[in-house]
């Protein structure tokens, strides 16, 4: 399963940049995301929110499956 599929169906809300996943930091995403195993992943607090995500280079499946379809 797929960072991304992991983390919406935990209920951990997500959004994006293009590819770029962004993931809510929290208990719940801060295991799946050492689950992963991923690289190149940052935190950064939000300016709209003011809360802590991360940010998760290329992970957003929709805009790959988006792609493909073209």
């Amino acid at each position: 399963m797929s960072i991304y599929t992991e983390l919406k169906e935990a209920g951990v809300p997500t959004d994006n940049h293009s590819s770029d996943l962004y993931a809510k930091k929290c208990p719940i995403s801060d295991a799946i995301i050492a689950a992963h195993g991923k690289a190149n992943i940052r935190s950064f607090i939000s300016a709209l929110d003011g809360e802590e995500w991360y940010e998760i280079p290329f992970s957003f499946d929709p805009f790959w499956e988006k792609r493909v379809k073209e």
